[in-house]
């Protein structure tokens, strides 16, 4: 029985949100995305470009702004694309692509047919939710070629005849994004990079206790199973729940076991999201196992999930990345 009793657990706790690839928290970077991107509509720019080194979750970053702006700007027309890493040197599979991306059933005929059908529709989602925009947000805009800028330049043009803004939010890894920039501007489209690549935000690394600490208020807030009460952490530690244990309290603790394992001094670089949520379902798996009344856990669980997870090694990387990124701007 007890060995039926710790395999229900065992999937309990793989199925918890936390361990779900959909599941995003806002994290203070992601709102101050948000923040940028509000402001760009407002102003009806263009758009901009977000950067970031790998493991920054920019995907994961780019899907819950989407998530944002349905919920706070619901007429907004949003397009959610992602550039192939390997591209198909086909304009006809190209357009193809992106009539998947509007959610359109037909995908036969001639490239000028293609097109056309795919700013209709564009233009009829806009007239029908009474949106003076149509957003694409694109992923992996480092691996974009000059086919696709000047797909967007047409597509922009053919709405603007309509009275449309195509705004166009693109984030992509660096430096090869900056290399995608540099390489327009060597084959003289400087009025593209003028256009759709200008503005440019670097999305941070975590960095801040108030980084940390506000996605520990919201694993200690979130509800799972739904309607149960259950926060989060409580899953996980019933007992120090019960006794008064919140994550958020750990912030401090957090950052100085990474001191203890790190001789990064600063944290000016930061870490990326990808293993710092790795630290913390190493962290929280492992209470789970020590969560018995009266009993203390041990004092270097989070060490323990911080050398799991690689946390100090990712934060080296960055810190080399960010390095390399600087001297290839000078």
């Amino acid at each position: 029985m007890n060995a039926i009793a710790d395999g229900r657990a065992d999937l309990l706790t793989v199925n918890h949100p936390l361990f779900s690839p959909t599941t995003v928290l806002t994290t203070e970077p992601i709102k101050e995305l948000y923040q940028i991107v509000r402001h760009v509509l407002l102003v009806r720019e263009n758009g901009c470009c977000f950067t970031a080194q790998s493991g920054a979750g920019k995907t994961r970053a780019l899907m819950l702004l989407e998530h944002l702006l349905r919920e706070r700007m619901p007429e907004l027309v949003i397009i959610q694309h992602s550039s192939w890493n390997h591209q198909v040197p086909s304009i006809r599979a190209f357009f193809k692509h992106f009539l998947t991306a509007v959610g359109h059933p037909e995908l036969r005929g001639e490239t000028f047919d293609l097109r056309h059908r795919l700013v209709c529709r564009l233009i009829d989602l806009a007239r029908s939710q009474q949106s003076p925009f149509v957003v694409l947000l694109i992923d992996e805009a480092n691996a974009m070629l000059l086919a696709d800028f000047l797909f967007l330049k047409d597509v922009y043009n053919d709405l603007d005849r309509e009275g449309i803004l195509l705004v166009t939010i693109m984030m992509g890894q660096d430096p090869e994004f900056s290399d995608v920039v540099a390489g327009l501007r060597e084959q003289g489209k400087s009025d593209l990079v003028s256009r759709f690549a200008r503005r440019r935000q670097a999305l941070r690394l975590l960095s801040r206790k108030e980084d940390v600490a506000s996605i520990f208020r919201q694993i200690d807030a979130a509800v799972w199973p739904p309607g149960s009460g259950q926060t989060w952490t409580q899953f996980f530690v019933p007992e120090g729940w019960a006794a008064g244990f919140r994550l958020e309290n750990e912030t401090s603790a957090f950052f100085e076991a990474v001191r203890t394992c790190s001789d990064n001094a600063g944290w000016s670089t930061g870490f990326p999201a990808r293993q710092f949520f790795g630290v913390i379902r190493h962290y929280l798996t492992a209470r789970q196992f020590s969560d018995t009344f009266g009993r203390a856990p041990p004092t270097d669980l989070w060490e323990k999930a911080i050398e799991f997870a690689l946390l100090t090694d990712a934060m080296d990387e960055a810190k080399t990345e960010a390095k390399r990124i600087k001297r290839r701007q000078r």
